[in-house]
């Protein structure tokens, strides 16, 4: 749908004319074989040293339009996530992530071993790989603390009870940038700590916002539950010494039924 056989076609191309590029391969869903046509293209480039990579990154906006010479792309460093990270957003639809790695820097990890390798030299790529493979694979698990929790409690509580007065009142633009606050801030926190096959999980995955502040209100008693649920799972998995206030959300929840 987005063209990523054609970018991938191009890329190839290119990696192979670059004698800098040591190594390239694909990673996450091309690297797993699992993509779909909405997929994105992770690509890694491998360098000789440092000096080298410097060079290549300081010419890495050429280097997205070189994959791609005839379609208009935007392209941006991604520092917040990993040194040398690259995004290229192209105008056929396709988005590649481009990292720049060294033969030094890049080293193995188990969440890389499934990988398509589109250039090796001197059969490093495939070492690497091997090497990944070999890796205990324990996933890090998200955690929180008392401490952590007690904070975003406060911060929910704070948002919750400022959007529901607002919409109460028949207000729907001014509570809007503080529910997406709540969306932004505090459930991905909390859907991170738990599995998606957790039930309190799947009940965090909703959103609705509309003109009808009625309407509004009834999905904002869903998420208040909603909420109550998730934070009672996270501290049962990650046992927290968290007290709730109940006198306090019993009687929320009691002007909640009745608003």
């Amino acid at each position: 749908m987005f063209e990523q056989d054609r970018v991938l076609v191009r890329l190839q191309q290119y990696v192979l004319r670059e004698d800098e590029i040591l190594v390239c391969f694909l990673a996450g869903s091309y690297g797993r074989g699992a993509q779909d046509p909405f997929s994105d293209l992770d690509v890694i480039f491998v360098y000789q040293d440092d000096a080298r990579r410097e060079t290549a990154y300081a010419r890495r906006r050429d280097i997205v339009q070189a994959v791609l010479p005839y379609v208009p792309a935007y392209s941006f460093d991604a520092a917040h996530v990993r040194p040398y990270f690259h995004i290229a957003l192209y105008s056929n639809g396709a988005k590649v992530d481009y990292r720049f790695e060294t033969l030094q820097s890049l080293e193995p990890s188990p969440w890389q071993w499934e990988l398509r390798l589109l250039k090796d030299t001197n059969g490093w790529g495939q070492q690497f790989q091997a090497a990944s493979a070999s890796q205990p694979a324990a996933a890090p698990q998200p955690t929180i603390t008392t401490a952590e929790l007690t904070a975003l409690d406060s911060r929910l509580w704070v948002m919750f009870m400022d959007i529901y007065r607002q919409l109460l009142r028949g207000d729907h633009d001014k509570p809007f940038p503080i529910y997406l606050q709540i969306l932004y801030f505090t459930l991905p926190e909390l859907l991170g700590l738990l599995p998606a096959e957790d039930p309190a999980h799947q009940a965090l995955l909703q959103a609705s916002y509309s003109h009808d502040t009625q309407a509004t209100l009834t999905h904002l008693r869903r998420l208040f539950d909603a909420y109550l649920d998730a934070r009672a799972a996270v501290i049962r998995r990650h046992n927290l010494a968290f007290t709730p206030d109940r006198a306090f959300e019993f009687a929320i929840q009691k002007i909640i039924q009745k608003g």
